[in-house]
């Protein structure tokens, strides 16, 4: 049997934590809604949430036909909904383009984080909104 010396061992350690770190950033992690979660969560009804660096409103309707209609920071939008293969909440914006998000929740709250792009697997998770609130229908009228 060969002994595995010091060195060599502190680069195994330094690898396998490289390794875990890089595989992690894309990895569901507990507390990660599966995709039919997320849609019993929002479908047909409407999420209050928080931008969390700007800290302005987000209140979406999000539509079982696959639209939503927001305010968003006072303006008025509206765009498409879908969720992907992975179980991320993915939104189109009229002008903006799209984004896929993972939620989570935390208890009471959820949360939304903004995925790393393929080419950026090292990229953690960076979380973009808190939902504070879940209302059942569209009490808003959006």
């Amino acid at each position: 049997m060969d002994i595995i010396s010091k060195p060599s061992m502190l680069l195994l350690w330094s690898l396998t934590a490289v390794l875990m770190f890089f595989t992690g950033a894309t990895e569901a992690v507990a507390g990660d809604l599966s995709g039919e979660e997320v849609r019993k969560l929002i479908s047909g009804n409407t999420v209050k949430a928080i931008h969390v660096k700007l800290g302005f409103s987000i209140t979406t309707y999000f539509s079982p036909d696959g639209t939503f209609r927001q305010i968003r920071d006072g303006k008025r939008e509206s765009g498409t909904w879908s969720i992907d293969d992975q179980g991320h909440l993915c939104q189109n914006r009229e002008g903006w383009g799209g984004e896929c998000r993972v939620i989570t929740q935390e208890g009471n709250v959820w949360k939304a984080y903004k995925i790393p792009d393929s080419g950026y697997p090292m990229k953690p998770r960076k979380h973009k909104r808190t939902f504070k609130k879940v209302l059942e229908g569209n009490p808003n009228n959006l």
